[in-house]
């Protein structure tokens, strides 16, 4: 649980030290004893401490969809790995059988490894153009 809000954790400790310096300070000023404080300073110092924990908080909250978005772009490019190789046999195979010659192929069966073929031309120029520019990579 640590490891996964340790934004809101730093921002309450951030609250908390912030408190305990001002506590520190005004005790040293006034001559008084660390824990000699009145109940309107610990409310008033208490503000540091949800101060701390909203700073936590909202950093936590952005900090969360940077990484689900993180995430989600690792994902997406091991899809996009995996698809490489079957795209590129997929490709080469029907280019062989339609440029193999001599082979006679029924015209309802050339008409769909053409087919085939000219998906998988359009899935090759989307993988290798547009895929990689829709992440900011080179």
């Amino acid at each position: 649980m640590l490891r996964r809000h340790r934004e809101i954790f730093y921002g309450l400790l951030f609250g908390f030290g912030a408190a305990a310096i001002d506590t520190f300070i005004d005790s040293r000023t006034q001559g008084k004893s660390f824990w000699d404080v009145s109940l309107g300073m610990t409310l008033y110092r208490s503000c540091f401490v949800i101060f701390g924990f909203v700073l936590g908080w909202l950093l936590w909250r952005k900090n969360e969809s940077e990484r689900g978005f993180r995430s989600l772009q690792d994902q997406f490019q091991g899809i996009q790995k995996e698809m490489d190789a079957p795209i590129t046999v997929i490709h080469a195979q029907t280019q062989l059988l339609l440029g193999r010659p001599g082979l006679q192929l029924p015209a309802e069966a050339q008409s769909g490894i053409r087919i085939i073929y000219e998906q998988s031309q359009k899935l090759q120029s989307i993988y290798r153009d547009n895929v990689p520019k829709s992440f900011g990579q080179p």
